[in-house]
């Protein structure tokens, strides 16, 4: 938890970024009653009560909600791509004069591969679960609540019935999540191996020519890589 409150820090360098990008998200997400509600509306209104006055309102309505819906979504887009690749270089430039600091005897027991790895590849996961992750859970999150609220104001009933199968989404997701872990940190290992081989093959082509061993080399790899 200490280590995500560490890396949590990068996001408060751009709150407005971040709060633009949620309230976009959260704005865009409220237009999902919208299409339902007047879906009804027309069922109800215009059909059964043989009222085709009402069918134009109704369906400006829901194109409105429609283009409201797409207008935060690409602003949202737009927010969060920024504040993705702002919170990437500023990871990525830390971990590197972090690096450069260390001392040498630190380097001799690490593989060129496992530190491009970690320079590469774990920033974009850290950065993936910090601003993806919270944003599409606080989208998650209201999606829920405000589905789940109408349905019970329209139906108890119906309500309870549909949500029967909670339960067994709920332990699915925590199954993963809590054998997630293991699984990633054995990607991140085969991919920390991949990459060290591929590094010391291309700095070391010259040799491997030289003594006609793309066969094997390309054997090795091809081991290494189907981990």
């Amino acid at each position: 938890m200490k280590t995500v409150w560490r890396v949590f820090r990068y996001l408060k360098r751009y709150p407005w970024i971040a709060a633009g990008t949620l309230t976009c998200a959260i704005l865009s997400t409220l237009m999902v009653i919208v299409f339902p509600a007047a879906t009804k509306w027309i069922i109800d209104d215009v059909v059964r009560a043989n009222r085709p006055d009402k069918l134009l309102p109704l369906i400006l309505l829901a194109a409105a909600a429609f283009l409201v819906q797409h207008v935060f979504n690409a602003l949202r887009i737009i927010l969060n791509n920024t504040f993705e690749q702002r919170v990437i270089f500023d990871l990525r430039s830390d971990l590197y004069s972090h690096i450069q600091l260390l001392p040498l005897r630190w380097f001799d027991n690490r593989a060129t591969g496992d530190l491009m790895t970690r320079v590469i590849e774990d920033v974009n996961s850290v950065e993936r679960m910090l601003i993806d992750g919270i944003e599409q859970g606080v989208v998650a999150i209201l999606q829920v609540l405000i589905v789940v609220s109408v349905m019970f104001y329209l139906n108890v009933k119906l309500a309870l019935l549909a949500l029967g199968p909670f339960p067994l989404l709920i332990a699915g997701a925590l199954t993963y999540t809590l054998t997630a872990h293991r699984r990633y940190r054995l990607q991140r290992r085969a991919s920390s191996d991949m990459n060290a081989l591929l590094h010391d093959n291309l700095a070391g082509v010259r040799q491997i020519k030289s003594f006609v061993r793309e066969r094997e080399e390309h054997a090795r790899f091809n081991r290494v890589s189907d981990q």
